[in-house]
């Protein structure tokens, strides 16, 4: 996903692999968080987990790491049901190769006050009758 001021696909992201029943683990990236994010994604590839690294742009130091951890997976060593979810500002920092090969999505935020609360109330979990 690359991401717009104001908006947050997580909710969604959430649901949807709920309603999969899907494994998913997810982290905000930042300082020091590569190590575990790394790992996130070796266990990932082996059990069939959806992972989501968050905020890509705060962990410009480690995207070289990232591309190569993406240029390594292939149909031959990653489970088919695991799926790598990125979040991410706009970045010249953003590694080309990542977005050449993968899926890009923006989710940008209603523009107005009325679209916005409309927009809220009409999202999980509000929407869901099981979540009051």
């Amino acid at each position: 996903f690359i991401l717009s001021p104001g908006s947050d696909p997580m909710a969604s992201l959430l649901k949807f692999a709920n309603d999969r029943k899907v494994k998913f683990a997810s982290i905000s990236l930042g300082q020091g968080q590569g190590e575990r994010a790394e790992q996130m994604i070796t266990t990932g590839r082996q059990n069939g987990t959806w992972v989501v690294l968050q905020n890509c742009h705060l962990a410009v130091s480690w995207m070289p790491d990232l591309e190569r951890i993406v240029e390594g997976i292939s149909r031959d060593n990653t489970n088919a049901k695991f799926r790598l979810w990125l979040t991410t500002y706009p970045s010249d920092k953003f590694p080309v190769t990542i977005l050449q090969n993968g899926v890009k999505m923006t989710n940008e935020p209603p523009k107005g006050l009325k679209a916005n609360l409309l927009g809220s109330y009409t999202q999980d979990p509000i929407s869901d009758p099981d979540f009051f």
